[in-house]
């Protein structure tokens, strides 16, 4: 008896042991977690039947959750890991899975068409939410004819919201597929996410209603109610709003660490759903989540480092899909066995329910015709089949399923209503997904909702030429190389696709045809009106100056609100393509006022705030210039562009006149402010340049490591080092002082290395000079006696037809040092303007001593030597400056030659002075000659010095406008040559046929 007592002691200790573990739940909970892995392939197995047959995804999940949980008996002990998922508690899925999916949504969401569509999305997720509602609360009351004893009417609206939830994922994507307008897209997107957190505001609500209507709980009162909506719905977005700001700032500090972001995006997103459920707020966790998103897409994106800002997306990406595939496998496996398992269903609720399919479509009309008014007068107009395809497209998904089950085990409700609650919202999601979901393209098609104008059928034709020209130039080099020597060709070409692109060429030419008439044999863009093609190509510039902006952003080049403020000009006129581009009057109205800021100026002194004024004129017109010197930068090379857009080419000059008109209103704009806070400004050019400098050494440091030629350790360090740097630049505080001409000089670029002798000699010639607005500095023809720097204002170089805007710090002119003692241009004063006058004579002197200082004067001249003489200038003229900048610096060297002397020209290059001759004549062609200010195109064979020469030799082909530009405009094609091309590649396929 002893023994028997202290085994069972034993065994009592032993289960009161902390440490204790049942080895049978460890196999449970193993089988439970290989469960949902096998979930996860079989939605990546989806993933690949929903890529070649466009059946929506998440329809073909939901149903294989149903299956399991219909079939959990047939599958030993998968099916009893999928009985333990199905009694889950549904609030486990809200708290775990539904703030990152709603989070991820709108954090991916255009901001500005969201701002845009703000009002109808809140029409539709607000009072839309409640109204819809109440009308499907009515349809069980009065159509369905459901008793009190099934449900009240308070409960028939509990039911009617849980209803009201929306999930068009599959829809959106078919439209995204279909190309439908992002503002549409946008606007299904945006109601669906709000009202996701809006249905559950008015489940909670009638909830509670219906049970203080059973006398459950304690009672209800209106000014409860008030309270109670009014911390639901406005203090969670505040919450958001609030946590996102202070998120925003933690980023921006996170410098080379992605992973401390992306889990900072994850970290808040479930801090603040938690602190708005819990915590004393006792809000909406859903809206504040939304708000938190949508705080992120508007002004957290850009506050997230470029090079961590990828790592980001695809790691919220691919949450994003497991949580979705997890979700709605999870609530079909919970639906399934609730089927097997139930008792209050009734033969009649499943005629019911087919029924109430068709009502919820009515009652989804009736809601959006009742804000029909207002959803006309304000955002994008929505046109009647875009009406229709957004009532058709209100899919029931993830939330509203949970949200019923969250019905289903709340016992204070009658246990009939809790079934139906769970029956009817998996029958509309089951139905909508399978019905709606699959048959929605068919029913875009049938309404002919998205338009194909005739031009961009034009533009996409160029682009299949194009590839099938490609495609003909690569097979034709491959045939050359002998890797590759025993290929079947005819197999390739079948392989790649060019007879189907040819056939789409061809249907296109049909279609072109059918709807202009007339013989379409050469690509043209006769028979469209002005506003279609001029709405076209300003529809492809904008693009292009938003890839731009983004590219400068990624390169460090421009900071976050700057870019910002760039992309939302853009976006607001794409808006109005058929309307003369404003953009710089957009950009314009975010600037605060000259005299606004001269009064923070004076501020600064002040004992208390005069810290607070000036970091915020720095911050402010650090913005300005940033966005101004962005624009011209990126609107200069969108100009580089026009001799190679492949449309009509008077529409592309009149939108690239419009592009010009623009430059010269930032330019005039840059010049006054220079002029009017020259101090500020220099620290501003500080910073930037110290900015750009750092990146370029992170991005040099990155691509050794790339290269193996920096291991890991010296690699962690020296990229440490700049992080801090860059850290540190921010935090930095400038000096607010105009240096002397003395101290300018000797930081001025070209006379680095100079001995201070020298420099003190070009001092001391200087002297001071004032020219009033519009006054002539020197023309052309004069005699050239001094070279100028500009110290404040701003001056016009009429550069043979072009003008050059000079401000701060630019020399006047380069031409001048190099000529024949005449000035090579005309100079005149945009505005009041200073001048330090320097003696030419003294700068050719240092010229003669100083094989650098020389150097520098002829590379800085060629900018204006090309546009003097742009005829001569070949590919050179085409490039935008800061390119030919980059270019000469990087990739030419600057030589002298004797006469007689032979030079190589392997790569092309420029004569400054002298004269050449080819040694060899080309077929017959004749002795080639090249002089003065001239282009050398490239040549194998040397050339002979005819006068002593001085010239740039290139040391890498000219790369005139970037391929990622030439690819977006489709630039590569000429016309005939796509025509020879392509009548080659018909004769040769009819060759083949016959």
């Amino acid at each position: 008896m002893g023994e028997e007592d202290t085994h069972s002691e034993g065994e009592n200790i032993m289960h009161q042991d902390s440490l204790f573990r049942d080895e049978e739940k460890m196999e449970e909970s193993a089988n439970v977690a290989y469960l949902l892995t096998l979930g996860i392939l079989l939605g990546l197995t989806l993933r690949e039947v929903n890529k070649k047959t466009k059946f929506p995804y998440s329809p073909m999940v939901l149903t294989c959750g149903l299956l399991i949980g219909l079939l959990q008996s047939s599958l030993g002990y998968l099916g009893e890991s999928a009985s333990i998922l199905s009694h889950m508690h549904p609030h486990l899925i809200v708290y775990v899975f539904i703030p990152v999916l709603l989070f991820e949504s709108a954090f991916n969401c255009d901001w500005y068409v969201f701002k845009y569509q703000m009002v109808n999305i809140l029409l539709l997720a607000g009072p839309g939410v409640g109204w819809g509602a109440i009308l499907l609360g009515i349809v069980f009351k009065l159509f369905l004819f459901y008793s009190d004893e099934d449900m009240n009417w308070y409960q028939a609206f509990t039911l009617g919201s849980v209803l009201s939830a929306t999930d068009p994922v599959a829809v959106v994507a078919l439209l995204k597929e279909l190309g439908a307008s992002a503002a549409f897209n946008h606007l299904i997107e945006g109601e669906a996410l709000l009202n996701d957190g809006v249905a559950m505001v008015f489940f909670i609500f009638f909830n509670k209603l219906s049970k203080a209507a059973a006398g459950i709980g304690g009672g209800v009162t209106f000014g409860g109610v008030l309270l109670n909506f009014f911390r639901n719905s406005i203090v969670g977005p505040v919450l958001g709003v609030i946590v996102g700001f202070f998120g925003a700032l933690w980023a921006r500090r996170i410098v080379g660490d992605d992973v401390e972001v992306g889990w900072l995006t994850f970290v808040f997103t479930y801090l603040t759903f938690y602190w708005a459920e819990f915590c004393f707020f006792k809000t909406s966790g859903l809206l504040a989540v939304v708000s938190l998103g949508l705080f992120w897409s508007a002004f957290g994106k850009t506050r997230i480092r470029s090079e961590s800002e990828h790592a980001v997306h695809t790691v919220w990406s691919f949450v994003q899909y497991s949580c979705d595939t997890t979700v709605f496998l999870l609530v079909g496996m919970i639906v399934g066995t609730e089927v097997i398992e139930e008792r209050y269903i009734y033969t009649s609720d499943y005629f019911r329910m087919i029924l109430f399919y068709f009502f919820m479509i009515i009652c989804r009309y009736l809601m959006v015709i009742s804000f029909w008014p207002l959803l006309k007068k304000y955002g994008y107009p929505m046109s009647q089949p875009e009406l229709i395809v957004f009532v058709y497209g209100g899919l029931r998904g993830a939330l509203g399923l949970t949200l019923s089950l969250m019905v289903g085990c709340d016992p204070d409700l009658p246990p009939r209503f809790r079934h139906l609650s769970v029956f009817f919202t998996a029958g509309m999601a089951a139905l909508t997904n399978l019905v709606n979901g699959t048959t929605c393209k068919a029913l875009v098609n049938y309404l002919n909702m998205i338009e194909n104008p005739v031009i961009k059928k034009k533009v996409y034709k160029r682009y299949l030429t194009d590839m099938i020209v490609n495609q003909e130039d690569t097979i034709k080099e491959l045939e050359g190389d002998e890797h590759y020597a025993m290929a079947d060709w005819n197999q390739v070409k079948a392989l790649v696709g060019s007879q189907e692109y040819l056939q789409e060429v061809v249907q296109l030419e049909n279609e072109i045809k059918q709807i202009q008439g007339g013989n379409m044999s050469r690509i043209s863009y006769e028979g469209l009106t002005d506003s279609e093609t001029f709405g076209e190509v300003r529809y492809r510039v904008l693009r292009i100056l938003k890839g731009l902006y983004y590219s400068k952003f990624e390169h460090g080049q421009c900071d976050e609100d700057s870019v910002r403020l760039l992309v939302e000009s853009s976006d607001v006129a794409l808006d109005h393509t058929g309307s003369i581009l404003n953009i710089w009057e957009q950009l314009f109205q975010s600037f605060t006022s000259f005299s606004s800021i001269k009064y923070f100026f004076k501020a600064k002194e002040w004992t208390f705030l005069g810290g607070y004024a000036q970091q915020y004129i720095t911050k402010h017109l650090g913005f300005v210039y940033d966005v101004t010197t962005t624009f011209i930068s990126c609107a200069s090379e969108v100009l580089t562009l026009q001799q190679h857009m492949p449309m009509n080419k008077g529409a592309v000059k009149l939108i690239m006149d419009e592009i010009r008109n623009e430059i010269t209103k930032a330019e005039i704009y840059l010049g006054s402010l220079n002029d009017t806070f020259p101090e500020v400004i220099r620290a501003i050019q500080t910073k930037r340049a110290s900015h750009t400098v750092l990146m370029h050494q992170r991005h040099h440091l990155e691509e050794n490591q790339k290269n193996g030629l920096v291991d890991d350790k010296e690699f962690n360090s020296l990229k440490a080092n700049i992080d801090a740097r860059l850290v540190e630049l921010e935090n930095h505080s400038f000096d607010w002082q105009i240096p002397t001409f003395h101290a300018f000089a000797m930081e001025f670029p070209i006379f680095t290395g100079v001995p201070k002798e020298e420099l003190d000699t070009i001092v001391k010639s200087t002297y001071e000079k004032r020219y009033q607005q519009d006054e002539i500095v020197y023309e052309k023809g004069m005699t050239c006696q001094n070279i100028y720097i500009v110290q404040k204002g701003t001056v016009d170089d009429e550069v043979g037809t072009h003008v050059l805007k000079k401000g701060l710090g630019s020399l006047l002119s380069y031409a001048n040092l190099i000529g024949d003692g005449k000035c090579m241009t005309t100079a005149r004063a945009a505005s009041e303007t200073v001048l330090h006058s320097l003696n030419l004579n003294v700068l050719r002197s240092l010229m003669q001593k100083s094989e650098i200082f020389e150097q520098k004067i002829y590379i800085n001249s060629i900018e204006y030597l090309i546009k003097l003489f742009e005829s001569q200038a070949g590919p050179l003229a085409q490039m935008e400056a800061k390119r030919l900048g980059q270019f000469l610096r990087s990739k030419t060297q600057f030589k002298k030659f004797d006469v007689h002397s032979n030079v190589e020209f392997m790569f092309g290059g420029y004569i400054i002075k002298g004269e050449i001759q080819s040694c060899i004549s080309d077929d017959g062609e004749g002795i080639e000659r090249y002089r003065d200010y001239c282009y050398v195109p490239p040549r194998e064979s040397d050339f002979t010095v005819n006068k002593p020469l001085i010239c740039l030799v290139f040391d890498d082909a000219i790369d005139i406008i970037k391929q990622d530009r030439l690819e977006q405009f489709n630039l590569e094609n000429h016309e005939e040559i796509v025509q020879e091309r392509f009548s080659r590649i018909e004769i040769q396929n009819q060759q083949q046929e016959f």
